[in-house]
């Protein structure tokens, strides 16, 4: 728990913890989330992280699912879905719903700003289940919510200004107003990424139409937001708000309304909000003429020492495109539209392993709330026929799910198998190559595993394997690739990590082998690991070429006396 959120270990016994404060200071972290105070609120759960104990697995609970609600509005989008995952293994540890929903909804959330719309789809689908199942109609409208985030990273803003309109139904029931907020805010989102599809078809009705919904809905989540007096709420309705206007050509509507969310942002420190505030400033600037300006903004946005993310970095790319065009310079409006496209490439081949599984996790999800209906129709006629339907669909999901994982795990560990590892390797490579990023390889063996079958039976070997899946995903990222491809054979696969770093992270693992306590499965147990690493910044169709690297630094690891690990 505390390697995955790279805080130190909570303290293992209670002795010394007064609940009481414990739960008052808690209370005040939320209400200074709710004003819109999100990096002192986080500041002051990470420290409230820090004391509570180990076995307070809900208060852990609680302050992992906040973290993870808030740190995606102060820039932290890592550290959110980490805090998510983290979350929901308490949650399932403990199978409350209510926990369950409240982690996989910011898990959704995190996901689809990521551009992980598979996953998104996912996690916002399992937290709607989780808060039905709770009865609970808060959480209900945000799940539902998230789910439209989930439609919206796979480029479908239709579906995802339905599952915004549900939301909205049910949050105009309860007496929520931060959800109320975040539907109409989404809503007008949602109608904004509608206006740039009918602007690209050059569909003028359905531009119309779009431009009214965005500025009403936005003009509502303001409204909303005001009231609240929270600054962060405020902040993005009127960036929405102000998207709407300059879309409809309302220059001097829109210009205070510019000028507030600027404030806003940069002064209470939303960064990924600056930016875009920023942005707009530029679009304010090309559309009263004023292009050279514009450019001048965008491309010190573009060039910052925190490189934006990839939506982020697509608008300001595009803005440079239609800045450059407007003022003449079609070279340079070329150049923009050329890494455009680069870009839109990139994130087109990230969504491509993905988009067949979420297209078939999306009809199985509409299937089954069918067949749930038709059950509950039927059951009012006739139980005994309902509880057969609802035992036949149990079989049938369960099968499907087992026939899916089959396709791409390991049954023993849990990790990627072999299979997918393959299939995989090359698009991550070739992703990373188009990104300009460096990647690396490792492969991962178990010092004489053989001898452990040998002396301890193949029931404790199955066990080592088991535990040592476990301890590479706490010390690796969610989002790299983990697989079993062999016997005692790993693979690890790290986006973004230079080979002397991933050495460090692998070096980390290594040592937590050795201390980790094997004699608990059987006394005498000793386990330890060779890593072999390679990488760097790849070329194209290189995925054989690192892994092949990686196997001979491994085989050097071996030769060189084991439990260690070499860089190729």
């Amino acid at each position: 728990m505390s390697a995955l959120l790279d805080l130190p270990a909570p303290p293992a016994e209670n002795a010394g913890f007064n609940a009481a404060d414990f739960d008052a200071a808690f209370a005040v972290a939320r209400q200074r989330a709710a004003a819109g105070a999100y990096q002192v609120s986080s500041e002051a759960l990470e420290e409230l992280l820090l004391i509570c104990p180990a076995a307070e697995l809900r208060r852990r609970a609680e302050i992992l699912a906040l973290l993870a609600h808030q740190y995606p509005r102060v820039g932290k989008l890592t550290a959110s879905a980490r805090c998510a995952t983290e979350a929901l293994a308490l949650a399932e540890r403990l199978s409350d719903d209510i926990l369950l929903a409240d982690a996989l909804t910011s898990q959704c959330y995190v996901y689809g700003q990521l551009l992980m719309g598979r996953e998104a789809l996912e996690s916002g689908m399992k937290a709607l289940a989780a808060a039905r199942r709770a009865a609970d109609p808060v959480r209900e409208a945000w799940a539902l919510n998230r789910v439209g985030i989930a439609y919206s990273s796979l480029e479908n803003p239709v579906q995802a200004c339905a599952s915004a309109g549900q939301a909205l139904e049910i949050a105009a029931r309860t007496d929520c107003a931060e959800v109320l907020f975040s539907c109409h805010n989404n809503l007008a989102y949602f109608w904004l990424r509608r206006v740039e599809e009918a602007r690209t078809l050059g569909d003028s009705a359905a531009l119309a139409d779009a431009v009214a919904n965005a500025r009403r809905t936005a003009d509502q989540a303001t409204t909303l937001a005001r009231r609240s007096g929270s600054p962060f709420q405020v902040a993005v309705a009127v960036s929405n708000l102000v998207n709407a206007l300059l879309a409809g050509g309302l220059l001097d509507t829109a210009l205070p309304l510019l000028n507030e969310f600027g404030h806003l942002a940069h002064d209470h420190g939303y960064r990924t909000l600056a930016v875009e505030a920023d942005a707009q400033r530029a679009v304010f600037l090309r559309l009263k003429g004023e292009p050279v300006q514009a450019a001048r903004i965008l491309e010190a946005l573009l060039h910052a020492a925190t490189e934006p993310p990839p939506k982020l970095r697509r608008l300001l790319i595009r803005s440079l495109y239609e800045t450059h065009k407007a003022c003449g310079q079609y070279r340079e409006a070329l150049g923009w539209l050329e890494e455009l496209v680069g870009l839109d490439r990139q994130i087109s081949r990230d969504n491509l392993v993905l988009q067949t599984e979420v297209i078939l996790i999306r009809d199985q999800v509409e299937q089954a709330q069918a067949r749930a209906d038709s059950a509950v129709a039927d059951a009012r006629r006739e139980r005994a026929r309902a509880a057969h339907l609802e035992t036949e669909q149990a079989r049938l999901r369960e099968h499907a799910m087992a026939l899916d994982r089959a396709a791409h795990e390991d049954v023993l560990t849990g990790l990627h198998n072999r299979r997918h590892a393959e299939f995989a390797l090359p698009l991550l490579v070739e992703g990373a190559r188009m990104a300009g990023q460096v990647i690396s390889v490792a492969a991962l063996d178990v010092d004489h595993f053989k001898r452990i079958n040998d002396t301890h039976g193949h029931a404790v070997g199955d066990a080592v394997l088991q535990q040592l899946a476990q301890l590479l995903r706490h010390r690796l990222r969610s989002a790299d690739l983990m697989a079993r491809i062999g016997g005692e054979e790993f693979l690890a696969v790290l986006v973004g990590i230079a080979p002397q770093q991933a050495a460090e992270i692998c070096e980390r693992l290594r040592l937590a082998v050795v201390e980790h306590d094997w004699a608990a499965i059987t006394p005498g147990l000793i386990v330890r690991i060779s890593v072999g690493i390679s990488g760097g910044a790849p070329l194209q169709h290189q995925g054989d070429s690192l892994l092949n690297r990686a196997d001979q630094a491994l085989y050097a690891a071996k030769r060189g006396g084991r439990n260690r690990v070499h860089v190729d």
